[in-house]
């Protein structure tokens, strides 16, 4: 019976190693909830004004884009973090980061989309695109219609890629799209959680088999 003690020790003590739950990662994403700006100088009724760009750690491209500080007028509630959210009228925004991907990491993006009450009755109703990157690679995209959040409120979108042992090459790079007027985004999160390697599991399954093995020749 040692034999098959230090067997089934050894299958228990990699089973601990590969099922403890994994901690995320926030990855840094320069004013990831827009709130450094450039003077807002276009009024847009009480409490609410709006510029057309720049907006400060991001590339804009196409259409138009800038900084958006929304009033009760537009969202019932405030915006997810802090005052201020970018908006995009048929373009793009979009921001390289400082990292690259990591091999066996489960990377999720996610970004809060806005639906003006007024979208319908002006007809800004759009399709959203949020892409993440690795260099020129397309890691994963998720798109929909802002028309179906609840008019005056914000919603999280979110999108996953699970990284393997082989990776493309380049940084990591987030891409926010309007296909049309209007999308709003805010507080854009990505995190990073390490997966179990596929050897820990092979390494697992391989000793919790010799240990029954044993057990049963026994």
């Amino acid at each position: 019976m040692k034999a098959t003690t230090i067997f089934l020790f050894l299958s228990i003590l990699v089973l601990a190693f590969t099922t403890a739950p994994a901690f995320a990662d926030n990855i840094t994403i320069q004013n990831a909830s827009f709130e450094m700006r450039n003077d807002l100088n276009f009024p847009c009724g009480t409490g609410c004004a709006y510029n057309n760009g720049p907006i400060p750690d991001w590339t804009t491209t196409g259409g138009q884009q800038g900084s958006w500080q929304p009033s009760s007028a537009y969202f019932s509630s405030p915006v997810p973090d802090g005052s201020l959210v970018a908006y995009s009228n048929g373009g793009t925004i979009s921001q390289t980061l400082s990292d690259s991907l990591l091999a066996n990491t489960l990377y999720t993006l996610s970004v809060a989309l806005g639906n003006r009450f007024d979208v319908i009755s002006n007809n800004l109703a759009t399709t959203y695109l949020i892409q993440l990157f690795a260099g020129n690679t397309l890691l994963n995209s998720i798109t929909g219609s802002n028309a179906l959040i609840t008019p005056g409120t914000f919603m999280d979108v979110s999108l996953d890629y699970p990284s393997g042992a082989t990776l493309p090459a380049g940084n990591l790079s987030i891409v926010l799209s309007s296909l049309g007027p209007q999308s709003d985004f805010d507080n854009v999160r990505l995190t990073a959680t390490p997966l179990p390697e596929p050897g820990s599991l092979t390494l697992l399954a391989a000793g919790l088999g010799l240990a029954l093995f044993v057990f049963r020749r026994r």
